[in-house]
Formats: structure tokens, C-alpha cells, sequence
């Protein structure tokens, strides 16, 4: 799950940044659990949200998405979410570098949870849980071991930050997991018993479960009328360079125009994500891509901008190196968009609806499975759409995590 810049997440989802501990009702949530109102024996279940101050990649959707229905949900327990006053996301250069330090130097390990009274509970979102929790109770969310297995996968900040990893698992009073695959690595990596990892998936938001409007423009950038589409960072095991082989390789093959001057147009590929660590060299390679021309970067994307963007796309390119679950691909399933994945991870498990996995990282093999599905004009059927809705939910990952939270206190 998703460097920054997955797309821009609405107002809702982003950290206020200020105060250290934040008033217990998010946007959109009932205030009936505010502090007021609320006995002081009540169990507390503090989130950390520090993420969606830090990144718009899905990690920090993960986190967002769970605390609001963590809040909804919240009886007989209060849900508070805990965010970092030092936002790295849409600052640049100094202030940038400046609060990314004074978050891992001064907030996690000294202010974060300082309001926290003895007996609260807490819900760590990411791997990054400052030694100070270890002796209270945590659960944690564990996203993906890209990093550990392969250090080269995050920035220089990321990589220190593993380095805990296993206490901060051996500490843990319960333990999630957003994939099978995940599960299974932690399980094998850390020689941890399955039975204290729990299956917490991602999910649909609301705004995928209705028919979108059609979308002429994002970000002011027409939408071809044939694309093909990445959502996601722009982050080194996004594997974009080999789409961009891919993409070479399918322009290449396009059929020529006829006697009659008669030809489809040709199709783009629209990538989403804003600036993201290492990305100059990605950015110079479009730059010098044979049909740059017809490669179009929008961006972060509103996250209501999304469903209409899926939809509209011939089919989701995604040859990711490794992902803990792969938002996206549901994403696009649920609008009917056809999937390509190639065969790792937890990609694997998309193919039992509908989406197109792919075995080996080969050029030819993609431009025929992309060629299938251009000619053929391949919609996801309703079977499928109808599976990913019933199948992948937050509300019900919310429940889960609540009940076992609940069991811990």
C-alpha cells in the first residue's frame, strides 16, 4: 500500500495537524462520544492518524478510513484520534525537511499520546510506534515487509525506521494484517503464531459504491478518450520504468491507419502522483520517452475525481513490485475497469475477480494481455463488481479491529 501521493485525500481525511490530541469527533461523525459526555471509566482507544499528515498514499486512506469508523462504531469504547502537529505533506524544501526531523525527534517519542491517561489503549496505524508505548497496550497495523525484506524500497527515513520492527511486534498486544500474504510473511519472517494476526483488509469507500458522474477534466488535464491508467505513487516499487517499456512496446504495435486516413487514437497511459522520494530519474525517463506525448502525470487526484477516473480508463496497469493489499486494483474492479497485476504478493489474490495476473515481468506478455482487453473493448462483469463490493469493506474491517481491540483492554 502506497511513498506519497496515492491522490489527494478530501479535507476529511487530512490531519489538522494541531493539537497533539485532538477532539474525539472527525468530520462526518456523530459528537454524541465527546469527552462531556463520556464517564471517566470509559475504555479509550487512541488511533494514530500521524500518516495523513505525512502522506496521501493509501496507508494513510488506511488509517483515515478506520479511525472514522472506528469513531462510528465506538460504544462502549472512545475512539480518539492522535495526529502530529509537524505535516510534512504539501510543505517543500527547509519546512519540509524541518518538520519531517521534529516529527521523528520531538513528536513521536516525546509528544505524541502526552494527554493519554494510564489505562488508554492504542491503535498504531504503521510500523513507527515510539518506544515509549511498548509497555502499554498496542495493536498494530502491519501493511507490508517490502522494506524489511528490501531496504532500497524506502527513503533513508523509512529504512531507520524498521530497525524496530521486531520489538515493536514483540511488544504488541494483537497484531493486523491487511493481506493473507502479509500475514503469512510476519508469521514467517518473525516466527510470530498465526493465531495472533488478524486479517484487517482494506476496503471500498463510499464514493465507489454509486455510478460516478462522467469526468471531462482533472487537475484542468482533458482525459484522453482511450487510456490506460496507474493510480498510486511514483515511488521506485511502483516499477513504473517498466511500464513506460510497456507503453513504448503498445505505441509501437498500434495498427497503422487505413487507405482512408481512418485510425483509433492512440492510447494514452495517465499516471496519478505528485512529487515522491527518488522520482527525478522516473520524471527524466518520461521526459525522454519515445511517445512522451502521449503520457500524462495529473497529479494528486480528489479522491471524489477517483471512481470517474477508474471508470473511464480501458484497464488499471499495475506491475507493482510488492503490495501489502493494492487498493487500486479494487478500485477499479469496482468500476468495471479490467485489472493487470503481475503475479507477487498480495496481487495474486485479485485474479478470483476478474483482474488479469500476469506470471513474469515481460514486456510482450503485457502488451498482449493490454492488446486483449483494447480490442475486445473487456468490461469487468457485474458478478465480479458486485463481489469486490461485498467482499472488501471498511466497516467490517472496522468491527474486526474494534472487537479485538475491545478483548485487550
Amino acid at each position: 500500500m502506497r511513498g506519497p501521493n496515492r491522490a489527494g485525500l478530501p479535507a476529511s481525511r487530512r490531519s489538522t495537524g494541531f493539537p497533539l490530541f485532538l477532539p474525539t469527533t472527525l468530520p462526518g461523525v456523530s459528537g454524541r462520544f465527546t469527552s462531556g459526555t463520556m464517564k471517566r471509566t470509559t475504555k479509550r482507544l487512541l488511533v494514530d492518524l500521524s500518516l495523513t499528515g505525512q502522506t496521501e498514499a493509501g496507508s494513510a486512506v488506511y488509517a483515515w478510513e478506520i479511525c472514522h469508523r472506528l469513531m462510528r462504531q465506538a460504544m462502549p469504547m472512545q475512539v480518539l484520534p492522535l495526529t502530529s502537529p509537524f505535516r510534512v505533506l504539501g510543505r517543500t524544501g527547509i519546512r519540509r525537511k524541518l518538520n519531517g526531523l521534529l516529527r521523528d525527534l520531538l513528536w513521536r517519542p516525546v509528544l505524541a499520546g502526552l494527554e493519554a491517561r494510564p489505562d488508554d489503549c492504542f491503535l498504531f496505524t504503521n510500523t513507527f510506534v515510539p518506544r515509549k508505548f511498548w509497555r502499554r497496550k498496542f495493536g498494530v497495523v502491519i501493511l507490508d515487509l517490502g522494506a524489511w525484506h528490501d531496504r532500497a524500497l524506502l527513503s533513508w527515513r523509512g529504512r531507520l525506521g524498521t530497525r524496530t520492527l521486531p520489538a515493536v511486534l514483540a511488544h504488541a498486544a494483537h497484531i493486523f494484517a491487511i493481506s493473507e500474504y502479509t500475514a503469512q510473511d510476519v508469521a514467517r519472517a518473525f516466527a510470530i503464531p498465526r493465531h495472533r494476526i488478524t486479517l484487517a483488509p482494506c476496503g471500498l469507500s463510499e464514493a465507489f459504491l454509486d455510478p460516478p458522474a462522467p469526468l471531462a477534466t482533472i487537475n484542468t488535464v482533458p482525459l484522453p478518450p482511450r487510456y490506460l491508467l496507474h493510480v498510486g505513487s511514483l515511488e521506485p516499487k511502483k516499477n513504473i520504468p517498466f511500464l513506460l517499456q510497456v507503453h513504448a512496446q503498445l505505441r509501437r504495435q498500434d495498427a497503422p491507419p487505413t487507405p482512408q486516413g481512418d485510425a483509433r487514437p492512440p492510447c494514452k497511459l495517465v499516471l496519478t502522483g505528485g512529487e515522491s522520494w527518488h522520482d527525478a530519474p522516473l520524471r527524466q525517463a518520461i521526459a525522454e520517452h519515445p511517445y512522451a506525448e502521449d503520457i500524462q502525470i495529473l497529479g494528486r487526484v480528489a479522491p471524489e475525481d477517483l471512481p470517474a477516473l477508474y471508470r473511464q480508463a480501458s484497464a488499471l496497469v499495475f506491475p507493482s513490485l510488492l503490495e501489502g493489499f493494492g487498493l487500486p486494483v479494487i478500485e477499479a474492479l469496482s468500476q468495471g475497469t479490467p485489472a493487470l497485476v503481475q503475479a507477487n504478493s498480495s496481487l495474486t489474490q485479485f485474479g478470483a475477480f476478474g483482474a488479469t495476473v500476469l506470471d513474469d515481468f515481460e514486456p510482450g506478455a503485457w502488451v498482449r494481455g493490454i492488446q486483449e482487453i483494447l480490442a475486445s473493448k473487456t468490461r469487468i462483469s457485474e458478478k465480479h463488481k458486485q463481489a469486490v463490493r461485498e467482499t472488501f469493506s471498511w466497516d467490517r474491517t472496522a468491527a474486526i479491529i474494534r472487537r479485538t481491540m475491545l478483548d485487550i483492554m
